[in-house]
């Protein structure tokens, strides 16, 4: 019998909460989608590809309406979440994924208990993609860590005043970056000033870029998921101290990455 590591199992959480999930809820949420991982496994995937699978059928914008347009006609009972979870389950693999094979179903039937059949749920799912917002490094917000803001700074090296299309984010060599949505990657390798550097297509024209890494453990062609680990922090290229470079660009404009999720406040210095 196949049973995730903490690693795997930190994947599957970082894809959670970026979420934004109750603690029960994602608790519960958290047994079923590593049951359906262990599941594919069995039945001869990867643990790469496994967890892709399951969590593409999980995106981020589904957890969110779940959580959000559950509707119970029931009294609350201590078992509250473990019921609306199931429910959530089973519309999610009855809506959510319509070309989902057959086999996610029995995973849901062995990994919930029974669900409350008076139970009334109502789930609206968003179309539009929903820009990567989401923090690179795990367990972290961004404004937490922030170092340098987006726009206009003295560069640490040239002592002149530059334009920075990005944020820098203080972190020790080695931390795991993540995708900080689904895409696909479209450069792994070194880039001049930039040192190592990782860059992913997603939807609606949007790239991300991650830089001065220590190393990428994905490659050309690769398609990830959000809170997949991609790479980890270094000081490679035209950097002065171990940090993460990230940057958003929209149809090949930076934009603040900040802005995208919440106003945060701007740092100060770093290269």
């Amino acid at each position: 019998m196949i049973i995730l590591n903490k690693e795997q199992v930190a994947t599957v959480q970082a894809h959670l909460a970026s979420a934004g999930l109750s603690e029960s809820l994602s608790a519960e949420l958290l047994d079923h989608l590593c049951c359906a991982i262990e599941a594919r496994m069995e039945e001869g995937a990867d643990f790469p590809t496994a967890v892709h699978t399951t969590l593409k059928s999980w995106p981020i914008r589904h957890l969110r309406g779940i959580q959000k347009n559950i509707r119970f006609t029931t009294k609350i009972k201590p078992m509250i979440f473990r019921f609306t979870t199931a429910a959530a389950l089973l519309a999610g693999i009855v809506f959510m994924s319509p070309g989902f094979s057959p086999s996610p179903v029995a995973e849901v039937t062995t990994c919930t208990s029974h669900y409350n059949e008076e139970m009334l749920y109502s789930l609206t799912l968003p179309e539009k993609f929903e820009p990567p917002s989401a923090s690179p490094i795990a367990g972290v917000e961004m404004e937490d860590i922030l170092s340098c803001g987006y726009g206009m700074r003295t560069h640490p090296i040239f002592k002149v005043r530059k334009f920075h299309r990005g944020i820098d984010l203080k972190a020790k060599s080695g931390t795991p970056v993540l995708a900080t949505a689904d895409g696909k990657v479209i450069f792994a390798g070194s880039d001049g000033k930039y040192g190592i550097t990782v860059r992913i297509l997603h939807e609606d024209g949007y790239i991300t870029v991650f830089a001065h890494l220590s190393e990428h453990i994905v490659d050309r062609g690769d398609h990830v998921i959000l809170g997949e680990k991609i790479a980890a922090v270094g000081s490679t290229g035209m950097s002065t101290a171990p940090h993460l470079h990230y940057e958003v660009l929209k149809d090949d404009k930076p934009v603040d990455p900040l802005a995208l999720g919440r106003a945060l406040p701007a740092g100060a210095t770093e290269g």
